[in-house]
């Protein structure tokens, strides 16, 4: 017992020093980038129409979010017409921010590459959602991992992960995309023998596609399927919790941007990162959210549908206990019996 401890204790030191590590590789790219940046920085904060749009940016989703997640209590409460209320408030705070930002110079700026960026996430989605409905995806969640279980889970992973650099955003000739999220999946998910292969086989097709940055990229990637898998083997075969799994992906793609500017020119990496980094860190961490939202859905799915032969098992299971309840009862007749008539 104390072993275990000891080995568990020690596993979740490892996983730590992973986070540990990143978290250092993004305070040095944070850094590097206020040196970089810092005439920006400046004009930026003087700059009150920028942050004005992006203060109603961050108080809409607050207020949208608020709003929708309290919304659904009004209808346990209340029978009357709250709930209905509500949402027309909703569309209501929708279509002024709407209305609103498409009248702002700043909104082409701000917000349509991140609803292009949804839109490529939401393809990513759509595709490992319906990954997850396999036999493949389906044994793994079970635990029930075999060799052939493995190979279709590599091979989907490895499509994804190409597809995922096929179909990106494009900023400013920059090409912003989620495979470093899909590669992190499939090593949380599946393990070394999935997230270490597939992050090499889209490494390399990253790194086929050229520029000037297909090499850090590659690299990344590589490491990306690396630390996904470690994490897996050290957080005994389980996907970590959503919090934990998204701060990962934070940490990760500033470490891929670190990379960027350690393996390529100044005039070169800063560029990339000014046009991509926001944007690939929105889609990688909201993907990895919902992706895990996704997955403790399908296990609650699981874990709640009996199959036939569990089912039959249980049925003879019970049949077992009421012909012992029964046995136990012929036998105090018996024993009365014997009692009442001793010989």
């Amino acid at each position: 017992m104390f072993d275990k401890h000891k080995k568990r204790l020690n596993n979740y030191n490892k996983i730590l020093l992973i986070y540990v590590a990143l978290l250092i590789a993004n305070i040095i790219l944070y850094v590097s980038l206020i040196i970089a940046f810092h005439q920006e920085i400046i004009k930026g904060i003087t700059n009150f129409g920028l942050i004005n749009n992006i203060f109603l940016i961050v108080s809409a989703i607050i207020i949208l979010g608020f709003i929708s997640t309290r919304l659904p209590q009004f209808r346990k409460k209340e029978k009357g017409s709250i709930y209905e209320i509500g949402y027309l408030i909703l569309f209501g705070i929708v279509s002024i921010v709407v209305s609103y930002f498409n009248k702002s110079t700043e909104f082409d700026f701000i917000v349509m590459p991140l609803l292009d960026m949804f839109k490529v996430l939401s393809v990513m989605l759509i595709l490992t959602l319906i990954a997850t409905k396999t036999k493949a995806f389906k044994g793994v969640i079970s635990g029930h991992v075999i060799r052939k279980t493995t190979i279709y889970c590599f091979i989907i992973f490895s499509i994804l992960g190409i597809l995922s650099s096929v179909y990106y955003v494009n900023v400013d000739g920059t090409p912003s995309d989620v495979r470093n999220l899909i590669i992190l999946i499939s090593g949380l998910f599946a393990g070394p023998y999935v997230g270490i292969p597939s992050g090499i086989v889209a490494g390399l097709f990253k790194y086929s596609q050229g520029g000037a940055t297909a090499l850090p990229c590659a690299v990344a990637t590589i490491i990306c399927g690396i630390i996904g898998s470690l994490i897996y083997v050290w957080n005994n075969k389980k996907f970590p919790k959503t919090t934990h799994s998204a701060i990962l992906m934070f940490l990760f793609i500033g470490f891929d941007m670190l990379l960027i500017v350690v393996m390529t020119p100044s005039y070169i990496s800063i560029a990339y990162i000014r046009n991509i980094y926001i944007l690939t860190l929105f889609g990688s961490v909201i993907g990895m959210i919902i992706f895990s939202m996704i997955l403790n859905e399908t296990k609650r799915e699981k874990s709640s549908g009996i199959s036939y032969e569990e089912l039959k098992i249980k049925e003879m299971e019970n049949t077992l206990d009421e012909y012992n309840d029964r046995i136990e009862n012929l036998e105090e007749e018996i024993q009365d019996l014997k009692n009442q008539n001793p010989k």
